[in-house]
């Protein structure tokens, strides 16, 4: 398996579309050889300037195969046109949002130039036309890359069904299959297709809240606890998880009296909230 760093313009494709709609997407191969089970990190280019996506290859699909889905994530479609060759299909891992993984810092960190692109670096022996010590700062780079992914704990809460678990069934009932206390990404996506981002309970949405840039922006609660578990079983994203924002969220984690916090119990309690004239306060 090999890990790639890989640049997505926004102005031509909605990687974040994709990202939150799509249990896999197909990836235009260009003149790259990814492998099946290879990881890509997808650097979202200016504005933005940061490394947010993580995917993995999972197959491969002809110019023929293309969905209609997809087309939609192209946001040029001239660009669409004009390209011609197979692609890669891919499915989302993780996305993360870290100021360690902008451009500018790892340029302050010494891991690129400061005039590194981030086009495209790949985790191998030998990189084609690469001196020694360059495929050394490849490796360099794609490590510490790949630690800031698998540090995300300060970003997810218990139980917010986000990472690492390959495998999704189609069909009239969808379910995954999660392993001890593994959760998967397209659990999540399911889940807030089928309930959307507002927040189950309280019914807030961080973008009619904050704004267009807080789009999206959503917790997935497991409505039983994986570590109540203790054993594989297969997570069914409409009866097991609900979307909840991060303050319901660390709510249903906590214990009334030593009963565990229900769905049903905070709604009840944040409707009796809503009747108390100091709920929210804010001094100038």
């Amino acid at each position: 398996m090999s890990e790639w760093l890989f640049p997505v313009n926004p102005a031509i494709y909605d990687i974040d579309r994709a990202y939150h709609d799509a249990h896999q997407i197909c990836w235009a191969k260009y003149d790259f050889e990814f492998q099946i089970n290879d990881i890509l990190f997808l650097y979202v280019t200016e504005p933005i300037g940061k490394i947010q996506y993580q995917y993995q290859v999972v197959g491969f699909a002809g110019q023929s195969d293309l969905p209609e889905k997809d087309r939609e994530y192209w946001l040029d479609q001239k660009e669409l046109e004009a390209y011609k060759g197979d692609y890669f299909l891919i499915q989302p891992i993780e996305k993360v949002e870290k100021a360690s993984l902008s451009r500018r810092y790892l340029a302050e960190l010494g891991l690129i130039t400061p005039k590194d692109t981030l086009q495209s670096h790949k985790t191998t022996k030998f990189v084609k036309g690469k001196s020694l010590d360059k495929v050394e700062a490849h490796k360099k780079l794609l490590s510490y890359i790949a630690d800031q992914f698998s540090n995300v704990e300060e970003t997810n809460y218990p139980d917010e069904a986000g990472v690492n678990s390959p495998k999704f069934f189609e069909g009239k009932k969808l379910t995954v299959t999660v392993n001890g206390y593994e959760r998967c990404p397209k659990a999540r996506a399911e889940c807030i297709a089928i309930y959307g981002t507002r927040c189950y309970v309280c019914g807030m949405s961080f973008e009619h809240t904050y704004g267009s840039f807080a789009k999206n922006f959503i917790h997935v609660h497991h409505i039983e606890p994986l570590n109540t578990i203790g054993e594989e079983y297969e997570v069914d994203p409409k009866e097991d998880l609900r979307p909840v924002c991060p303050n319901c969220h660390a709510m249903l984690h906590k214990t009334e009296n030593g009963i565990p916090m229900t769905i049903e119990r905070l709604k009840l309690l944040y409707s009796v909230s809503l009747r108390n004239p100091l709920r929210q306060t804010f001094e100038e």
